[in-house]
C-alpha cells in the first residue's frame, strides 16, 4: 500500500489526464462548431453528443466487469492510443477537406466505446494508486484539474479555434491522447483479484449478477445507490435545460454563459477546499450531512430570483455545495466497494447514473413544454430534498462514511483500542 497522495503514480496519472482534457475540450468545441457550420443543424448535434451518453448507459454494466479482469494497465494505455489514432485520422481527413458528418459520427461512436472502458480502469485504479484516507483528496485534486481546465478553456476555446482551424485542434487532440497514453506506460498498477481469468459471455453475466448481488446484500450500498439514482433522476434534467430557463427568465444570452462560468466556479472553489485540506472522518460525514440539503435548498432559492444576480449568488452557492456532498459520498464510497467486483459495480452504477439523467432531461423537457421552467425546476428540488434527507440523516450513513475514510493509522489505532480491554481482563484472572 502507498503511503502519501502525491506518489509517482498519482502524478503520472493527474498530469497526462490534465494534457487530455485540454485537447478533448478543444476538440469538443472545434468539432461542434464544424458540424454546425457543415449541416446547420442542432438535432445533428445533439444526436452527436448523446452518443456517448447512450453508450454508457447500455455498456457500462458489463465494461466493468471486463476491466475486472484484464490488465488495467493497458486498458487506459490502449483506449488512449486508439483514441489518439482515430483523432489523428479524423484530422488528416479535415486538412484534406474529406471529412464527412457520418465520419464525425463513427469517430465518435469508438471514442465512447473506448471511454466506456477507459472510465472504470481509470476510476479503479485510482483507489489502488493513493492511500484511503486520501481518496477524497485525490478525486478532489482530479475534480479541480478538470474544472479548471474547462472553466478557462471554455472562456478561450472559441477564440483557439478560429485561431489554429478545426484540422489542426483535431489533430492536437490526437496529440494529447498518445502523450496521455505514454505518460500512463510508466504507472504501476495493482493487479485485480480476478486479473487474467478468462472473458466470457457467461463470466461476465454472471460478474454482473454478483455485482447486482453485492448492492443489495450491503445494508449501505442498497439505500446509499438507489437514493443517488433517484436524486439524479429528480434533478439532473435541470441542467440540460438552463439556456431556456434563462430566457424564460429574461436574461441575455451573455448572461447564460455569466451564470454557468459562476456555478463552475462554485464547483471549482469546493474541489480545491476539499483536495486542499485533509478533514477527519467526522467532519467528512458532517460536509456530506449539511452540504447536500443545502444544495438542494440553494438550487431552488436560485431557481425563484427574478434578480440575475442573485440568481448567480445562489447558483454559485448549490453548486458548491453539491460538489462538496458528491465528492465526499463518492470517495467513501469507492473505498467500501469490494475489490473483486470494484469494476462491475462501478460500471452499474454509472449506467444507472447516466440513464437517469438521460430521462431526467427527457422529463424535464416533456414538462417544461407544460409548465413554466421555474415551475418545475422548483417541484424537482423540493422531490429531491426528501431522498436526500432520508440518506444523509439515516444513520448508517454517518457509519459508512466515518468507516470508510479512515486512514491506516486510525484503524491501527482502533485494534489496538480493542484489544487492551480484553488483555486486561486476562491479567486480571491469571
Amino acid at each position: 500500500m502507498v503511503k502519501k497522495l502525491w506518489n509517482k503514480n498519482f502524478i503520472l496519472l493527474l498530469q497526462g489526464s490534465a494534457v487530455s482534457i485540454i485537447g478533448d475540450l478543444m476538440y469538443s468545441v472545434a468539432i461542434g462548431y464544424w458540424v454546425y457550420q457543415k449541416t446547420g443543424s442542432n438535432g445533428l448535434m445533439g444526436i452527436m453528443s448523446s452518443i456517448s451518453m447512450f453508450v454508457t448507459m447500455l455498456l457500462s454494466p458489463f465494461s466493468g466487469t471486463i476491466v475486472d479482469r484484464l490488465n488495467r494497465k493497458w486498458v487506459l494505455v490502449i483506449g488512449d492510443m486508439l483514441q489518439g489514432i482515430i483523432m489523428l485520422a479524423v484530422g488528416v481527413f479535415a486538412f484534406l477537406d474529406k471529412l464527412n458528418v457520418v465520419g464525425v459520427l463513427v469517430a465518435a461512436f469508438l471514442a465512447a466505446l473506448g471511454g466506456v472502458f477507459y472510465s472504470p480502469a481509470s476510476n479503479t485504479v485510482l483507489v489502488d494508486i493513493i492511500p484511503g484516507d486520501e481518496i477524497q483528496r485525490g478525486q478532489s485534486l482530479f475534480s479541480g484539474v478538470s474544472t479548471s481546465i474547462n472553466l478557462v478553456g471554455t472562456a478561450f476555446s472559441g477564440a483557439v479555434v478560429a485561431l489554429l482551424g478545426v484540422p489542426l485542434i483535431i489533430i492536437i487532440n490526437g496529440a494529447s491522447n498518445i502523450y496521455a497514453a505514454v505518460s500512463e506506460l510508466f504507472v504501476s498498477v495493482p493487479k485485480t483479484v480476478k486479473q487474467g481469468q478468462k472473458v466470457t459471455v457467461k463470466s461476465i453475466l454472471a460478474d454482473t449478477k454478483t455485482a447486482l448481488k453485492t448492492i443489495f446484500k450491503d445494508k449501505c450500498l442498497k439505500i446509499f445507490i438507489p437514493c443517488a439514482i433517484i436524486i439524479n433522476f429528480l434533478s439532473a434534467g435541470a441542467f440540460s435545460l438552463i439556456l431556456p430557463f434563462t430566457v424564460e427568465k429574461g436574461f441575455a444570452l451573455e448572461q447564460y454563459g455569466l451564470l454557468m462560468s459562476i456555478c463552475t466556479v462554485g464547483s471549482l472553489i469546493a474541489v480545491v477546499l476539499l483536495g486542499a485540506i485533509k478533514f477527519s472522518p467526522k467532519a467528512r460525514y458532517l460536509i456530506l450531512a449539511i452540504t447536500f440539503p443545502l444544495s438542494e435548498i440553494f438550487m431552488l432559492t436560485a431557481y425563484l430570483q427574478t434578480e440575475f444576480a442573485l440568481t448567480c449568488v445562489f447558483g454559485l452557492l448549490g453548486m458548491l455545495t453539491n460538489t462538496a456532498g458528491n465528492t465526499v459520498f463518492s470517495a467513501a464510497m469507492m473505498v467500501a466497494i469490494p475489490k473483486d467486483s470494484r469494476g462491475a459495480i462501478l460500471g452499474f452504477v454509472s449506467s444507472a447514473s447516466v440513464g437517469g439523467s438521460a430521462l431526467s432531461a427527457l422529463a424535464y423537457g416533456f414538462l417544461g413544454e407544460i409548465f413554466p421552467l421555474e415551475t418545475v425546476f422548483s417541484v424537482g428540488c423540493v422531490l429531491g430534498l426528501i431522498p436526500m434527507l432520508y440518506m444523509c440523516l439515516n444513520r448508517r450513513t454517518k457509519k459508512f462514511i466515518v468507516e470508510n475514510t479512515k486512514s491506516e493509522d486510525e484503524e491501527a489505532l482502533e485494534e489496538v483500542q480493542e484489544e487492551a480491554p480484553e488483555e486486561a481482563v486476562n491479567e486480571s484472572i491469571e
